[in-house]
């Protein structure tokens, strides 16, 4: 048991060393190596993501490499730069990357510093997801502006932040980065919006830096409604303090290509953090959601329920780990994988995993992959709801308990909006 409490405290360390000894094959190597040049980036002293990395295992990023990409001065928008109608809230804005203080309405309040990264009055903190991920030191080298919020001890944020990114024209390269302190006592609640135009194309890896500190309470809200073809790289890096509470939501309404890497360290006692998903995903669009939830401190409650329908040729991907450390005693961690296949060629790849270095404690996870409830679908027809309509509703109630969690009324609304029409369902739906 020592010898495994002693491996458990170097983890990320043990991470690092199997990247080192599996290299990229020379082909993935090259493509790397040129996209980091065409973005005038020194090589990265890390294996490019391939198939032989577990972390990468079910995650294509072929497309991702071979494009040319290009970080492109801000545009103007195509898409509404408020998409949430009626939603009463703090905003920036952010196209291609760049703050448009022309679309912005940033907080003037006491106790509360809000304004882009590049105004910041100090450099922000550094977390060091960028040592074991290629994309992530991508990031690290050529991060642009983003969001800088401190909220002092004790205040309240009166309403959302609201944070919209916007993909405007063909082959953008975007990095924006978001660094977020709540101090002791404090509450926010932030929306992390991003949207493109069906004609819009590009690559997005961002990164959100947030302290939650002592009796804080942050909740994170991720949205996601591209029409276009972008390939989006999310890296949310969350440290909690002791008696906090963390909850986001991962949701994706309309995306063609997202990756989600969602690293949380619990390291103050009594520290409570929820991390939900669903997503809809059609044609050959891709969904993956990597969670990595760190139990250094005992008393510490974790739960994570990622939910998916997939159809025709879409792709699903869940790999959750629960970390708990020698010294996380009595920690309660749950995870959950739930998952529709609704065509005979979507795929999903579901991978809870619990690691547990500590003799007292209450972790379970449960996975499961199945089609739609046809008892339930005849039941449905059998009282003169139509099939497709019976269809929508089924559907509509599995992802909807993920759904009804987003914090936000207007956003909540807005997204059920989106995830209906989606499917031509919102008739339905309605009536």
């Amino acid at each position: 048991m020592m010898e495994q409490a002693t491996t458990a405290l170097d983890f990320w360390d043990e991470v690092r060393d199997r990247l080192k000894v599996t290299p990229a094959p020379a082909s993935v190597a090259a493509q790397g190596a040129a996209l980091a040049e065409s973005l005038g980036v020194a090589p990265i002293a890390l294996p490019v993501p391939h198939r032989r990395l577990e972390r990468w295992k079910h995650t294509p990023v072929g497309a991702l490499l071979r494009g040319a990409w290009s970080v492109q001065p801000a545009a103007a928008p195509s898409v509404p730069v408020q998409p949430v109608p009626g939603l009463e809230a703090y905003r920036l804005v952010f196209i291609n990357g760049h703050f448009a203080p022309e679309h912005s309405d940033l907080p003037v309040a006491e106790g509360v510093q809000c304004m882009p990264l590049s105004a910041a009055p100090e450099q922000p903190w550094q977390a060091a997801a960028h040592e074991d991920d290629w994309f992530a030191a991508l990031h690290a080298a050529k991060h642009q502006d983003g969001l800088f919020l401190e909220v002092a001890k004790g205040v309240v944020v009166d309403r959302p932040v609201f944070v919209h990114h916007i993909v405007e024209g063909e082959g953008v390269a975007a990095f924006p980065r978001h660094v977020v302190r709540v101090a002791e006592g404090a509450q926010v609640r932030l929306v992390s919006w991003h949207s493109a135009a069906a004609a819009s194309t590009g690559l997005v890896v961002d990164r959100w830096d947030v302290a939650v500190g002592d009796r804080a309470r942050c909740d994170l809200d991720q949205i996601e409604a591209l029409a276009g073809p972008v390939h989006l790289v999310h890296f949310p890096c969350i440290e909690q303090g002791r008696d906090s509470h963390f909850r986001i939501h991962s949701v994706s309404p309309q995306v063609h290509w997202t990756r989600h890497d969602l690293r949380i360290r619990l390291t103050g006692e009594h520290a409570e953090t929820i991390l939900h998903g669903c997503s809809l995903p059609q044609g050959e669009e891709f969904v993956d959601h990597h969670t990595t939830v760190d139990h250094r401190v005992p008393n510490c409650r974790s739960e994570e329920d990622y939910r998916s329908v997939l159809y025709d040729r879409a792709t699903g991907v869940f790999n959750g780990k629960v970390f708990v450390r020698p010294d996380a005693q009595h920690t309660d961690a749950y995870q959950k994988s739930a998952n529709i296949l609704a065509s005979e060629g979507a795929t999903i790849h579901a991978k809870p995993e619990l690691e547990i270095y500590a003799d007292d404690v209450k972790c379970s996870h449960g996975c499961t992959v199945g089609q739609l409830d046809e008892e339930a679908l005849f039941y449905a027809q059998s009282r003169g709801i139509s099939s497709q309509d019976a269809h929508a509703l089924l559907v509509q109630a599995f992802i909807g308990e993920v759904v009804a969690g987003i914090g936000v009324e207007e956003v909540r609304a807005e997204v059920e909006h989106l995830f209906a029409a989606r499917r031509g369902w919102l008739a339905g739906l309605e009536g």
